[in-house]
Order: C-alpha cells, then sequence, then structure tokens
C-alpha cells in the first residue's frame, strides 16, 4: 500500500515537472517571436543611419584575385580497410 502511494506521487511529480517544463518552453518561444517580430519591425520601419550613410558612398570596385597554382590531386583512400591475417585458425 504505501509502495504504491510512493510510485504515485513520484508519478505525480514527474508529470507536474514535465507540464512545467512544457509551459516555460513555450514562453521563451512566444517572447523570442515576439522580440523578432518587434525587430523586423524596427528595422522596416525607417531607413537606418549606416544605410543611408552608404548610399551617399561612392561605390567601390573590387579588385580580380589571383588564383593559387594548381596543385596535384591527392590519391583517394580506399573504403575498404586491408584485411587483418588470422592468428591461429580455430579450432
Amino acid at each position: 500500500m504505501i509502495k504504491r502511494i510512493i510510485i504515485g506521487v513520484i508519478f505525480l511529480g514527474l508529470g507536474v515537472a514535465f507540464l512545467l517544463q512544457k509551459q516555460h518552453q513555450r514562453k521563451q518561444a512566444s517572447e523570442l517571436a515576439k522580440r523578432q517580430q518587434e525587430q523586423s519591425q524596427r528595422a522596416h520601419a525607417s531607413p537606418s543611419v549606416a544605410a543611408s550613410a552608404s548610399q551617399d558612398l561612392p561605390q567601390v570596385k573590387l579588385t580580380p584575385t589571383l588564383k593559387s597554382a594548381p596543385t596535384a590531386k591527392p590519391k583517394p583512400t580506399p573504403m575498404l580497410p586491408k584485411p587483418t591475417p588470422m592468428l591461429r585458425p580455430s579450432p
């Protein structure tokens, strides 16, 4: 009888802990989504100072980089390992 009560209390305790954990995860996910939505709205609401300043600057042309000398291709490694010799035959 006491054993069943103890098992029941442990089971209920684990169930409550699981539910609290799920509620906490949902709360964090909703807060994160809310923050991302606010940041998205803020980013699209008005042009930032950095964006407007970069539009006033002349466009910079990129210089092409020199390609490195071709290197020899590495040899492919075998997929299967080398067979190991048997030490002694089993009887």
